[in-house]
């Protein structure tokens, strides 16, 4: 009989298995990933974590981070705020002024049922759908 267990991965278990730039690291998260009985969580801060990462120390595309975040997130079937990201990953790609952070706020909001999202960012309020500019 396997139990089911939940862990928890770090942001450079997320980079690690999309960059692929030190091999011995991947390998050993992959190795670690085969584990049967247990489900991996992601947490939001991960994600937003790792489109940082992604985007200034590797200089990927809003595109790129978004095909590849999806994919490890899909292939190794880690749970995570998928409905969160669902709104969030399209946005970001859709709305170029507004930061990955920006397009999560907006996300939470939608999700949350907690609009408008109230907000001095002018390119937040313009772009986002959701956020209304507070003066």
């Amino acid at each position: 009989m396997v139990f089911k267990t939940h862990e928890s991965l770090d942001t450079n278990i997320i980079v690690r298995l999309i960059v692929r730039d030190v091999p011995e690291q991947c390998l050993k998260a992959q190795d670690m990933l085969m584990r049967r009985g247990v489900t991996y969580e992601v947490a939001d801060l991960v994600v937003t974590e790792a489109v940082y990462v992604l985007q200034t120390w590797y200089g990927w595309t809003r595109h790129g981070i978004v095909e590849a975040l999806t994919s490890v997130l899909k292939d190794f079937g880690f749970n995570y705020n998928r409905a969160l990201f669902e709104r969030v990953f399209p946005m970001y790609l859709g709305c170029s002024q507004l930061s990955f952070n920006d397009c999560c706020l907006a996300g939470y909001a939608m999700l949350n049922q907690a609009e408008p999202l109230w907000t001095f960012d002018k390119a937040l309020a313009k772009e986002s759908g959701t956020a209304k500019l507070l003066g």
